[in-house]
């Protein structure tokens, strides 16, 4: 039983502790109220933190400094709390997994996963009231024609509609979704951003929302956080300064150029040779008689900068693992890389990617996290494997052991990343940082950046941006948001099924 006349959240003076004796989360005490008339969007640097806070996670002191009044006591906070922060819960397979036709035993459709917290709801819906919410959100998301699918297949944005939708069937009181239009399209953005607002009071529903984004237009009421903590709560006007403030600070962000040229020199020059890097020559892409891809002629010529657009589920993956090798149907004499037409005993995995680097959510969702930063950066020498490399690897010519240390450190030492810290304790934004380097170390050919800077501070995807600019190598660049892109000269944007693509510069 639920009171919709009492505060849903209330902190009062309230210190979060990860335990008891552990140091603070924030330094100052937190006093806040959210009333269940108010939509709230969370912002700032320690957003993710404080929204963990409202889940009813940490440890609260004193207890009572933080209550959820209208719960009246009759559920534990947690269980009817549902943050969602699209960290995966799947065991993921091999990156060609997704195109192939074999399963693993722990592979599930989409309709099986999202069923499953339909079992353990605490709501007192009948099984088919259950359904009905079911095939309600189903809809509403766009998820109808996927629901046959194994999750591996998903592209990052129907899994992160997915992952959104099953939130909202586990029945939560309330729903926080940590940063939930990240690697939209802005259709599906619109659209989700569309039932969100619409979802309350069943659940409530609170954002997090990077400095920078859009706040939806039923949104009420934004709490900014940063390292100390609350710092401003309240009404839209009450805090657009300094939300004003927050973005004006993101638009300034200045690094000397003369050390960022100083960074782009830990890589040598690009090798000369071969003008053509890609050619794909009129190639049509299907599943099961669904066609993906139609007729697709792309050529990319060395240094070119391209972004490779389209709505979630268009074939944006499908594309760059062709290119990677990825992708079964891509041992196809109709690609060539270096003019060179692709076949089987003339190429293979490891001399294709030899020239390649790839940061992408897939590598991240897999990657090891027992290596150190120093480590995850120097598997990017390697080739088809997470582990750092035991000897000498040939690359841009030979390149020493200590050679490639000391390009290694320099890029650390650039980025601000301790070398000694595990992948597993790393802030999700050096994380990405790390996964860029790794992608980069090898001064690769080609560089493949798929949302590469999603997720990270602005800082970094300045740095990042900026370390791509003074890089003289070919870039196929995925972003739906155009600040978290590198600067690209050329475009081809995908439709996906029978439309064709459609190329040209970008303005």
């Amino acid at each position: 039983m639920t009171n919709p006349t009492k505060p849903l959240v209330v902190f009062q003076n309230c210190i979060l502790r990860p335990q008891h004796f552990a140091k603070e989360i924030f330094p100052n005490p937190t006093t806040l109220t959210i009333l269940p008339t108010q939509q709230w969007a969370i912002t700032g640097t320690h957003k993710t933190r404080f929204l963990a806070a409202l889940a009813g996670r940490y440890t609260a002191i004193p207890a009572e400094s933080r209550s959820y009044p209208f719960l009246e006591k009759s559920v534990w906070p947690a269980s009817v709390t549902s943050l969602v922060t699209f960290a995966t819960d799947i065991k993921p397979a091999y990156l060609s997994a997704r195109y192939e036709s074999y399963r693993e035993p722990e592979d599930v459709d989409l309709a099986t996963f999202l069923k499953k917290p339909l079992s353990s709801a605490t709501d007192g819906k009948s099984p088919e009231e259950q359904m009905q919410v079911y095939e309600r959100v189903v809809k509403r998301l766009g998820l109808e024609p996927l629901l046959s699918q194994w999750i591996v297949t998903l592209s990052n944005g129907q899994m992160r509609r997915a992952r959104i939708a099953r939130g909202l069937l586990s029945s939560p009181k309330i729903l926080l979704a940590d940063e939930p239009f990240l690697g939209l399209d802005p259709v599906s953005t619109s659209t989700l951003s569309q039932l969100l607002g619409e979802l309350a009071p069943a659940p409530q529903v609170i954002l997090g929302l990077r400095a920078h984004e859009p706040i939806p237009d039923w949104v009420s009421h934004v709490a900014v956080i940063d390292e100390s903590g609350l710092i401003r709560g309240g009404t839209r006007d009450e805090v657009g300064e300094k939300l004003r403030e927050l973005r004006d600070r993101r638009t300034n962000i200045f690094i000397d150029r003369s050390y960022n040229f100083k960074a782009a020199q830990l890589l040598p020059p690009i090798r000369p040779g071969i003008d053509s890097i890609i050619d794909i020559d009129y190639i049509t892409i299907a599943y099961k008689g669904n066609v993906v891809l139609k007729n697709l002629k792309w050529t990319v010529r060395r240094g070119e900068r391209w972004h490779l657009r389209g709505n979630n589920g268009t074939g944006k993956s499908t594309l760059l693992s062709m290119i990677t090798a990825d992708h079964p149907q891509s041992w196809n004499s109709k690609i060539r890389l270096f003019n060179e037409p692709r076949k089987v005993g003339r190429q293979n995995y490891f001399s294709i990617n030899k020239v390649i680097g790839h940061a992408s959510p897939e590598i991240h969702a897999i990657f090891p996290s027992t290596l150190t930063a120093f480590q995850a950066v120097s598997t990017g020498f390697t080739v088809g494997s997470f582990l750092p490399p035991s000897s000498v690897s040939h690359v841009a010519g030979i390149l020493t052991k200590e050679e490639q240390t000391k390009r290694i450190h320099g890029l650390l030492e650039y980025f601000n990343v301790n070398p000694e810290t595990l992948f597993s304790d790393l802030t999700l934004n050096d994380q990405k940082l790390v996964l860029f380097m790794r992608a980069i170390v090898k001064n690769p050919e080609i560089l493949i950046l798929d949302e590469a800077f999603s997720g990270m501070n602005d800082e970094s995807i300045f740095r990042c941006k900026q370390f791509v600019n003074d890089w003289g190598g070919t870039v196929i660049a995925i972003g739906h948001v155009e600040d978290e892109i590198p600067r690209c000269s050329k475009y081809i944007r995908l439709h996906g099924g029978e439309n064709l693509a459609e190329q040209g510069e970008v303005e």
